[in-house]
């Protein structure tokens, strides 16, 4: 079977008040627009810091000695971990997502990504003086998020970007980086899955296309189906005198 390629990820880093969370935002809205699934990672310093509100159930959960717990509402599922959290490499943070995110795009994490060479950086700045010391500290960078137009360093060759005024200049910028590995995984991702008894079955891809193609020529001949060859499809075979387990 042909291997997935890894979800992309791009950083966003900078030092504080630089506009880390707003570039983030403008990303996320940008390539939500273009039809990307993104999932996110921020990084907070604060050491007590927590999601949850002091006094709420899942608080007094936690405080009573639940290692993880779970929080279901009508339009949210937060699962919250009581974890050493200073250890985790990259892959231990986004595991996690789910695989078919787009692109993962993580605020903060300077130290775990500063020179990993497979996560392009969008690096906020204030002022030159920010970007000189960008320059030394992150590798590779994509793009600078900057008020700055023409500052007096070697950045030729990287892009400038002024996230309030031209949002959409960045989106593009990481658009034309990561776009045809998205491409590659949209087309190498199963689109077949069978399961029996809960098993799901090893399928390789000439399988998939057949078995997919069969069944949408089946499901055409049936009166009142319009298939167009992008719907999301579930069969159930079901055994009536297998009692459910």
């Amino acid at each position: 079977m042909t291997s997935l390629p890894s979800i992309p990820v791009i950083a966003v880093v900078g030092s504080r008040h630089s506009g880390k969370t707003t570039t983030t935002e403008a990303i996320i809205k940008g390539l939500t627009n273009k039809g990307y699934r993104v999932a996110t990672a921020k990084h907070i310093h604060q050491a007590d810091f927590t999601i949850d509100t002091e006094g709420r159930d899942t608080y007094r959960h936690t405080k009573a000695g639940a290692q993880t717990t779970i929080a279901v509402a009508q339009n949210e599922l937060t699962t919250k971990t009581k974890t050493n959290t200073t250890k985790l490499t990259l892959n231990d943070i986004t595991h996690n997502i789910p695989n078919n995110t787009d692109i993962i795009i993580i605020e903060g994490f300077r130290g775990l990504v500063a020179q990993d060479l497979t996560v392009p950086k969008i690096v906020t700045a204030k002022n030159k003086t920010e970007i000189n010391e960008a320059l030394n500290v992150f590798k590779p960078i994509l793009a600078f998020s900057t008020p700055l137009s023409k500052p007096e360093t070697s950045t030729s060759k990287i892009t400038l970007v002024n996230v309030l005024k031209e949002p959409e200049k960045l989106v593009e910028v990481i658009d034309q980086r990561v776009g045809s590995i998205i491409k590659k995984r949209r087309e190498t991702q199963e689109t077949v899955n069978i399961e029996i008894n809960g098993k799901t079955l090893p399928l390789n891809p000439y399988v998939q296309k057949v078995t997919r193609n069969v069944i949408l020529s089946i499901i055409t001949t049936l009166k009142g189906t319009n298939i167009k060859g992008n719907e999301n499809i579930q069969i159930q075979i079901t055994n009536p005198n297998k009692p459910a387990s």
